[in-house]
């Protein structure tokens, strides 16, 4: 296997979970003003597609999780082996779960996806099926008690991460929406969205902030921090940090300019229309940075923190 591909698609799966959770999420909670301008029909085509490809990249995904620790090619794999690993191991187990959870969420989604409590049907299994993803990668290595809190910390730090993710997302296409289409989507709608999203916005950040650290000090201890920085692990989750950091600095940048919602009426249609470019530019910057932090999420986890 090229050592490129697992990463590769991890990143990819990664990136898909989060982004099908946060975005079904937050259309149900954070977008009440917006999305009462326009239909949904419009919006659920992309995120259907992308529910159906979720499963298929979920079992690829396993194949080669598979290939890779048995040390052999895919296509060399026998079927008794990849019954033994999918039924007899924690990594498997939660792979079945996520799939049953994905396969059920793009049902749903694709039937009832226009109607509000299909979505939100479809977020909490997109949500479940994130949560099984602390069962694979250095969360599952912790045993006992401490293991389990390991999990469950690591769950949190997906849906907090998820969520931000998905507001991201959402700005970002009504904000192209409302430049190109502003009789569907008033510009004031987005600023009042926005700005209501402020306080969730900082509870997600510290979520995601305190998760982190406890994530980190129990996969390798936080003492153990300059030990770590020597190796090429250390330099990549140093890194993430540094990308998530400036991530917040962008996400400071959007909650000033949602609080000019409550002046918007008073503005020439000028400045309505510069505040939204400002907008877009800020959260394009931000979803960049988060594909960039994935991307060394998915090559972390599979290196040692101390490089062996």
């Amino acid at each position: 296997m090229d050592d490129w591909l697992y990463p590769l698609l991890r990143f990819a799966h990664y990136t898909l979970l989060l982004g099908l959770f946060g975005i079904t999420a937050f259309r149900c909670i954070g977008l009440r003003e917006t999305l009462a301008q326009q239909s949904k029909r419009k919006d659920n085509g992309a995120l259907a597609v992308a529910a159906v490809v979720a499963p298929v990249l979920t079992i690829t995904l396993m194949f080669l999780s598979i290939a890779a620790m048995m040390a052999q090619p895919v296509w060399q794999l026998e079927w008794a082996t990849i019954e033994a690993m999918v039924m007899s191991t924690s990594i498997g187990w939660s792979f079945l779960f996520r799939l049953g959870l994905l396969s059920a969420a793009a049902f749903t989604l694709i039937l009832f996806g226009r109607l509000t409590f299909g979505a939100l049907v479809a977020a909490c299994l997109f949500g479940l099926a994130l949560t099984t993803l602390a069962w694979n990668g250095h969360a599952a290595a912790t045993e006992g008690t401490l293991g389990t809190i390991h999990r469950l910390n690591d769950a949190a730090h997906l849906w907090a991460a998820g969520l931000w993710l998905g507001a991201i997302g959402w700005f970002i296409h009504v904000t192209r929406v409302a430049s190109r289409r502003p009789d569907l989507i008033a510009p004031v709608a987005i600023l009042s969205d926005m700005h209501k999203f402020a306080p969730l916005g900082v509870f997600l950040v510290f979520a995601v902030s305190v998760t982190g650290l406890v994530n980190a000090h129990l996969i390798f201890g936080l003492d153990k921090s300059a030990d770590v920085l020597r190796t090429d692990y250390g330099w990549l989750f140093a890194a993430k940090i540094s990308l998530v950091g400036i991530m917040l600095l962008f996400a400071a940048r959007n909650a000033i300019l949602g609080r000019r919602h409550s002046r918007i009426y008073q503005t020439p249609a000028d400045d309505v229309n510069s505040t939204l470019s400002k907008l877009r530019t800020s959260l394009a910057a931000e979803v960049t940075l988060a594909l960039a932090v994935l991307g060394l999420v998915a090559f972390i986890g599979t290196m040692s923190p101390l490089g062996h």
